[in-house]
């Protein structure tokens, strides 16, 4: 298919006089050279310089980081620690957990408050839930607390701090 072609652009090029041939192979190689400068080397050098300038912003950054390291760890050792048993939410889930409630949803209100909302608890276990966590010194502030039809079946929202 592509032999005809070419048949044809060889006997065109046999029938040019020797000067337009001379200069139509200088042509060629000066395109060549353009395409290889501007299509392959110019690229090339653009991506090998960003990825040198990416890798030397990378290098700065990290030298800052190095530098601010020491004042992270004295702050991280100047705070106090959550709590017993970590930060409010996870003393409240794990208490959950152990009994037998199924929090919905959860919002955190600012530094060591938590808004949560639970559906469908059995009111005693809600009780006792409670209970534990006012003896692990978390107060309660709001409590909403909605039937859901069953007997002893209760909808809860409720405000947290510790």
């Amino acid at each position: 298919m592509m032999k005809p072609q070419l048949e044809q652009l060889e006997q065109k090029w046999k029938s040019l006089p020797p000067g337009d041939q001379k200069a139509l192979g200088l042509l060629g190689i000066f395109l060549g050279g353009l395409f290889i400068i501007y299509g392959l080397f110019l690229p090339a050098k653009h991506y090998f310089d960003g990825a040198q300038m990416r890798a030397e912003g990378a290098q700065e950054l990290l030298q800052w980081m190095e530098s601010k390291r020491p004042l992270l760890m004295q702050i991280g050792a100047s705070r106090e620690p959550a709590g017993p048993g970590g930060t409010l939410l996870q003393r409240v889930t794990a208490e959950a957990g152990r009994s037998k409630i199924a929090i919905k949803r959860f919002e955190p209100e600012g530094e060591g408050r938590v808004r949560l909302w639970i559906e469908r608890a059995r009111y005693q276990d809600l009780q006792l839930w409670m209970n534990s966590l006012l003896q692990q010194g978390i107060s309660i502030h709001t409590v909403n607390l909605d039937s859901v039809g069953e007997e002893g079946v209760v909808s809860a929202r409720l405000a947290l701090e510790g």
